[in-house]
């Protein structure tokens, strides 16, 4: 029996390894879904097939047959999709978000905006065609996605070589721990604490403390979405949280679900979402 959908990852050509986390092509036939998108990193995606509806900070809103541009989610978004659905495009990091849009990551938090609203005309006018010759049959969803790194790269500006550190720093600050220490993030950082939290902000989307918040529900979501957890990481969890009320209750907020229901079949897309190909790439994030 083949399986409900395709979820394949493709990496980044290694020029653009810092400003694209992942390359990915997402295809089901199912009729009906409905489901949760984990609150995450940014995208550059095209639904060249499907359509339906989420709801980001309160407001529901429609998800077209359109190619869209996102900084991320705040926390878990739910969706409903009527198929057959495709999805391609890329992960952005929080370098690859600001040098393609030029715009403050924490404008466009729990947005979805048409990509010709953010970077023009042309980018509609390439989105679209790329997308009616994928329902046409003449390129793969991998093609796709190599057409999209091409048509990316060109458009990437310069981001102050300070502004990258503090990137690169607060990357490492996120990946030290399921639950990094605020007051260790600044002294990485070669700014006073408020214009770090206000730098942080605009290139990650949210306030460090609310960051570190998110990414310790989704991590460790992931590892308890995996079929064994070994011992280090049982204690890693046990150290992250006051308790488990208060670990069941991050991870609904950021997952939308309780840790007891991520290791069952009854949401295969969003546990295929919550494994850590995207967080452990954005890990690998470093200064040329």
């Amino acid at each position: 029996m083949p399986p409900p959908f395709r979820l394949t990852y493709h990496d980044p050509p290694p020029s653009l390894a810092r400003h694209l986390m992942v390359l990915f092509e997402f295809s089901t036939d199912i009729p009906y879904i409905e489901d949760l998108q984990p609150g995450g990193l940014g995208q550059f995606v095209l639904f060249p097939r499907g359509h339906g509806s989420t709801v980001l900070a309160g407001k529901p809103q429609k998800i077209e047959a359109k190619a869209h541009i996102m900084s991320g989610f705040s926390v878990a978004a739910p969706f409903t999709m009527y198929g057959p659905w495709a999805a391609i495009g890329a992960s952005l990091s929080p370098l690859g978000w600001a040098a393609l849009t030029g715009v403050p990551a924490s404008d466009y938090v729990d947005r979805f905006v048409p990509v010709g609203d953010l970077l023009g005309a042309e980018a509609k006018v390439f989105t679209e065609d790329l997308s009616a010759r994928y329902c046409d049959g003449e390129i793969s969803g991998e093609e796709a996605c190599h057409e999209i790194v091409q048509w990316i790269a060109p458009r990437l500006g310069t981001i102050p070589p300070r502004h990258e550190n503090l990137m690169e720093a607060t990357i490492g600050w996120l990946g030290s721990s399921l639950s990094p220490d605020l007051d260790l993030l600044f002294p990485r950082l070669d700014y006073s604490r408020r214009q770090a939290e206000r730098l942080v902000e605009r290139y990650f989307g949210l306030p460090p403390a609310a960051l570190a918040r998110k990414f310790r529900a989704l991590r460790s979501a992931a590892l308890l979405a995996q079929d064994e957890l070994s011992d280090a990481d049982e204690a890693a969890l046990a150290d992250a949280f006051y308790d488990q009320p208060h670990m069941v209750h991050e991870i609904r907020r950021f997952c939308g679900y309780t840790p007891t229901r991520l290791g069952g079949d009854g949401q295969p897309i969003l546990k295929t979402l919550l494994q850590l190909k995207n967080y452990t790439r954005l890990q690998e994030f470093r200064a040329s």
